[in-house]
């Protein structure tokens, strides 16, 4: 039995713990203009959800948006016509690193948030949750989940916590 979970354990990526520690941490999505004057764009909020596995043994995360985007958005005109109407709640972003792909960690986008550093990332459409129910990972594969934009992965501070006790003795008081 031992022998069983070691050896499934040893299926795991490289930086599994790495990986599993950027999860929950909260980013920012700043879009990309690829255009020569400056766009009024949103900044996209949201969640890393979870690792994926990518091309060439980079991660790939899950990111869970604050609020969904709105009906129809598509502010670069990239999206193809089936998945303007889709009401998009996750993102799939990818490292698009400034270092050759063989010489980048397998966990860049985590690694970039835990220190706190800038990363550019490819943006697509997520799968929707029930999609992630049925396939898993497949659902959030490269050729299911649509390029929208590039953007810059803005980090965004862990959150200060107040202990649980404190909490409840403040709504007790």
């Amino acid at each position: 039995m031992a022998h069983s979970a070691m050896a499934h354990s040893m299926d795991l990526p490289p930086n599994h713990r790495s990986a599993a520690s950027a999860a929950g941490r909260a980013i920012g999505l700043r879009i990309i203009s690829p255009l020569t004057f400056e766009l009024a764009l949103p900044v996209l909020e949201g969640r890393l959800a979870r690792a994926l596995p990518g091309y060439f043994g980079l991660l790939r995360y899950l990111v869970e948006l604050d609020a969904p985007l709105p009906d129809g958005f598509d502010p670069l005109g990239e999206l193809p016509w089936f998945a303007r109407s889709r009401r998009v709640r996750s993102l799939v972003i990818s490292p698009a690193p400034d270092a050759p792909t063989l010489e980048t960690p397998p966990d860049v986008i985590g690694e970039c948030v835990r220190d706190g550093r800038v990363l550019h990332v490819f943006v697509s459409i997520g799968p929707s949750a029930r999609a992630l129910r049925v396939a898993g990972d497949a659902a959030a594969s490269e050729s299911r989940c649509p390029f929208l934009c590039m953007a810059d992965l803005e980090p965004r501070p862990v959150a200060a916590r107040a202990p649980l006790t404190r909490l409840i003795r403040e709504a007790r008081a």
